[in-house]
């Protein structure tokens, strides 16, 4: 597509049966409110029948292989009139097997549990499928089972791998019988579901040869490591650079349009709003540079983020890796997906993340293939068995810790802080030292077979997933509260020890009243102490130091083989933190949300965006793999002039150009959310970005609903 060309693509609409998936992926949204993860009956049923058929002799790799397996082959396809990328599971209602799964959960509790650590946010390596099959993976196992001299315990490894990776196989055709079974029923459509069936038998062993493949293979893959895995949350991956060479080759071939390449892309987003509860993320990515290093932007980068309008569903959402050789016409064309008011996309710094991969040993060709895993921690994409939010840690809460702890008499506000400091610091070497007691667990009863299947250098190696195969492998944690932190420490330095006007004692015990009868004395604390994200040298200098203390006091730790990864995000965490912490020396009430990320405390941002972005790029952002967000709140009639998105724009390209990590942008009034509140009926469709991830509005608890409306809002830059 020429310039022009891709401008018109944000107007292009879903076909008629596409509009009528999406209605009806939106209403499966509105029913299942509160249940992330799907439980698929059927499989439970499966596992517990699998574990029964588990000899004691029978090697725990073998058996997590069979256990694969087996749910694949019960795991019950749902196929729907109009689809045009088919294999999703059909989740019937758990009351129909009651009887069968009670029995089967007492049969679960005697198997070994799983140790815990993350098992999802998942980056199969596409690309490596996409150029030899299914087929050809399981020749690369054979190859290795036909080696004389081969270990045994790598004899097993490569056993269970072919077990589980037969399963997949074996899933993938049943989609096609049933699509062929389906072109029996539906006459009228019947062509249609033959090509279906017969594109999804042949995949079960060969690569993928046309685009409409790629994306139907990349779909199944993802539902077998999902819900025969367990690695929910497997995500698209980068697009444009993974499906690329099939559009290409395609369009030249005259087999493809962009139109239609659009309309696949839909049908695979839409699928995703299919197998997973509002609440949690899936994500897609575009744009950044390829392995040599040059810039990727095609048209698949367009058609991915005009995808995402057309959509405009929560799953997934698409991310875009910035750098300072982007194009301006691409910059230009986000901006303008921005003002449909989706949040999307959210700009991550390729150059950033990039020097923050390299210093943990990653190559520089797998540098600059990375995902946003889910929300914005970092994984490398098809080699990696990284561990994401272990745990989040609350900021604010150590700091009422110390306030109020009896024990110690800090003289000064050096002293006071030398405390914090080492509250802070107990509290992340033991969760290091917890987290590496349970990777040293998950070699012994976690392990992942067809993961391995899917993730460099498990195969090459003949090791687990769990049991260091994967090529880079670590734990990422995340702080949450930072702007809380800086206020409040401002404020006990101001209070009590340089003016001297409260105890520490008596401030614990105001604060442990939420501020009861002290008012005047809150709104001085927001009105006229300097705040993180005014860009106040004071406020700013204080979170630089906190910042590296707690990257640094991180990185002293090692869990697993690697040394600890920081990160400052939260998901929703801030409010659930929020909900159990009492009142904060900054003046936040008992129970409101923590700050939403590494920028300034809701409300507070009072000296504008570019302000706010000054204040958080002020310290190094690319030691925190673990992820950062900076959330930015514009007025809709902003974005809607030329003139407008160029400021908009502007703050972007500072925060990122300064060194910031990610940036994420709600183009919304404040107004408009509080009709949603009044009339949410009205608003089932009203998508905003919370804190690293975007959800319906409407969707959220009413403390998140209030903390997103209380975020600055931004008119004027």
């Amino acid at each position: 597509m020429n310039l022009k060309e891709r401008q018109k693509i944000l107007s292009w609409e879903l076909t008629g049966d596409l509009r009528r998936l999406r209605e009806k992926a939106r209403e499966f949204q509105a029913r299942i409110v509160g249940s992330h993860y799907l439980i698929v009956p059927e499989t439970r049923i499966s596992d517990a029948q699998a574990w029964l058929a588990h000899p004691p002799e029978e090697d725990w790799l073998i058996w997590r292989a069979r256990r694969t397996a087996a749910r694949l082959k019960v795991l019950p396809i749902y196929l729907e009139p109009g689809e045009l990328i088919v294999g999703k599971p059909l989740f019937s209602p758990p009351a129909r097997y009651e009887k069968k799964l009670k029995e089967a959960e007492k049969i679960l509790a005697t198997i070994p549990p799983f140790p815990g650590g993350d098992a999802g946010h998942f980056h199969p390596d596409y690309e490596k499928v996409f150029q030899i099959g299914l087929g050809g993976l399981e020749r690369e196992i054979l190859f290795h089972l036909g080696k004389t001299s081969l270990p045994a315990d790598k004899k097993i490894f490569y056993q269970a791998c072919h077990i589980a990776l037969k399963g997949l196989m074996a899933y993938v055709h049943r989609t096609g019988d049933a699509c062929l079974e389906m072109a029996g029923r539906d006459r009228k459509n019947a062509p249609h579901w033959r090509r279906l069936g017969r594109m999804c038998c042949c995949l079960a062993r060969r690569p993928p040869q046309t685009f409409h493949e790629a994306v139907q293979l990349l779909f199944l893959v993802t539902i077998g490591l999902w819900f025969g895995d367990d690695h929910g949350l497997t995500s698209p991956g980068r697009l444009d650079r993974t499906l690329y060479p099939f559009y290409r080759k395609d369009l030249r071939a005259g087999r493809l349009t962009p139109r239609r390449a659009f309309q696949l892309l839909c049908a695979l987003f839409i699928q995703y709003n299919c197998i997973l509860g509002p609440g949690s993320a899936v994500s897609a990515m575009v744009a950044g540079r390829d392995s040599q290093g040059k810039p990727i932007c095609n048209d698949l980068t367009f058609l991915s983020l005009a995808a995402r309008r057309a959509t405009g569903l929560i799953y997934p959402t698409v991310g875009l890796a910035w750098h300072k050789k982007i194009r301006g016409d691409l910059m230009d064309f986000s901006l303008r997906l921005l003002s449909t008011g989706n949040g999307d996309p959210a700009f991550f710094n390729d150059e950033v993340i990039v020097k923050g991969l390299r210093d943990h040993g990653v190559s520089r060709s797998d540098s600059f293939n990375y995902m946003n895993s889910t929300c914005v921690e970092i994984k490398v994409c098809g080699a990696s068995n990284i561990w994401v939010t272990a745990p989040y840690f609350n900021l604010p809460k150590a700091l009422l810790e110390v306030l109020a702890d009896e024990k110690i008499k800090p003289a000064t506000f050096p002293e006071f802080c030398r405390y914090l400091r080492r509250n802070l610091a107990e509290k992340i070497i033991k969760a290091a030292a917890d987290l590496d007691a349970v990777w040293q667990k998950r070699a012994l009863t976690g392990c992942f077979p067809l993961a391995s299947c899917f993730i460099a250098d498990c195969l090459k190696r003949g090791l687990d997933f769990d049991r260091g195969g994967a090529r880079y492998q670590w734990v990422e944690n995340s702080f949450v509260g930072l702007a809380n932190l800086v206020d409040g420490l401002l404020a006990v330095k101001h209070l009590i020890y340089e003016k001297k006007t409260i105890s520490r004692r008596e401030f614990a015990r105001l604060l442990e009243n939420n501020f009861q009868g002290r008012e005047p004395l809150r709104r001085y604390l927001l009105n006229h102490l300097p705040h993180y994200g005014t860009d106040n040298e004071t406020a700013d200098r204080l979170a630089v130091e906190w910042a590296n203390f707690l990257v640094s006091t991180t990185e002293k730790c090692r869990v697993g083989p690697h040394r600890y990864v920081p990160g400052f995000f939260c998901w929703v965490i801030h409010e659930r933190f929020g909900r159990e912490t009492g009142a904060t020396p900054d003046g936040r009430l008992a129970g409101w949300p923590l700050s939403d990320g590494a920028g300034g405390s809701q409300g507070r941002e009072t000296k504008g965006p570019t302000a706010s972005v000054l204040s958080t790029t002020k310290w190094d952002h690319h030691k925190v793999i673990g992820g950062l967000v900076q959330n930015l709140k514009f007025s809709a009639n902003l974005l809607s002039t030329e003139k407008g998105r160029a400021a908009v724009g502007k703050v972007i390209e500072t925060y990122l150009c300064r060194g910031g990590f990610e940036i994420q942008v709600n183009v919304v009034n404040a107004g408009t959310l509080r009709e949603a509140q009044r009339h949410p009926e009205r608003h089932r469709d009203l998508l905003v970005r919370v804190a690293g991830y975007s959800d319906y509005f409407v969707h959220l608890t009413p403390e998140l609903q209030a903390e997103i409306i209380a975020r600055t809002e931004h008119s004027l830059v």
